[in-house]
């Protein structure tokens, strides 16, 4: 998987790393604006293994561009470009729960987009997309967090080990 997220021309500080399981792909990564296509590549394939219908498998893929891009934009970069950012996203029973981790402390600040503006409508174009939304702060950082329904498929079912 690690092949998956090397960035070419990256410097020695680029780090990415992720871990999946059955229902459930976590990575944490040095992001920068060229890797957005990486991630949503991976997050794509892991949605299609895990037979997300396609409608709510293209909403999670365009929330958590969203909210990744809103780490490049809106986060302070380290000494070489980059912006430390976790995503977690989940198949859970009912449909899709995805997390988007900075390091950035301060608050989200929510700004009115100009009528013929290019950005500064990612965080309602997500509220509106997806079933919940929620942002939880702390000293370190923020997570911000969506869940999207999908009532045609349920999540993959845990396997117990047999007694012996």
């Amino acid at each position: 998987m690690n092949t998956l997220l090397q960035s070419p021309g990256a410097g020695p500080s680029a780090r990415a790393a992720s871990r999946s399981s059955r229902g459930q792909l976590d990575m944490s990564f040095q992001l920068e604006k060229r890797h957005l296509g990486l991630v949503r590549g991976v997050v794509r394939h892991h949605l299609a293994w895990w037979e997300v219908s396609g409608e709510v498998a293209e909403t999670a893929l365009l929330a958590v561009n969203e909210l990744l891009t809103n780490v490049v934009v809106h986060t302070s970069p380290d000494e070489n470009g980059c912006r430390s950012a976790s995503l977690l996203v989940q198949h859970v029973p009912g449909g899709v729960t995805a997390v988007v981790r900075d390091q950035d402390p301060r608050p989200i600040v929510r700004k009115t987009a100009a009528p013929l503006g290019l950005g500064g409508r990612g965080l309602d174009l997500v509220r509106a997309l997806v079933d919940e939304f929620s942002v939880a702060m702390s000293d370190k950082g923020k997570d911000v967090w969506f869940f999207i329904a999908d009532p045609e498929h349920h999540a993959p079912q845990t396997v117990e080990p047999a007694e012996s």
